[in-house]
């Protein structure tokens, strides 16, 4: 029928997508214990967010910046909600 290949590989989860070596890093893994113990890796989408905001320094001012910016990003619908129900 159109539309169907045999030579795909059947669905399964994100997990198995994964390489078994794109965890074996150099670098020091800056995930929180709980992100570690849900399984929120890079490669998942809110891991991505996750692993991107642990390894900000805050030393560093565009570290700091992008903080900021994520703090608005991620606080701006709710402010907008709260004033729509004021």
């Amino acid at each position: 029928m159109y539309g169907e290949r045999d030579d795909l590989e059947p669905a399964r989860p994100a997990l198995f997508g994964i390489p078994p070596d794109a965890q074996a890093d150099e670098r020091p893994d800056p995930r929180p214990e709980d992100a570690r113990r849900m399984g929120l890796s890079r490669h998942t989408e809110e891991g991505a967010v996750v692993f991107f905001a642990s390894s900000l320094d805050r030393a560093k001012p565009g570290h700091k910046m992008m903080a900021w910016i994520l703090l608005l990003t991620f606080s701006a619908p709710v402010l907008y909600i709260l004033l729509t129900l004021v």
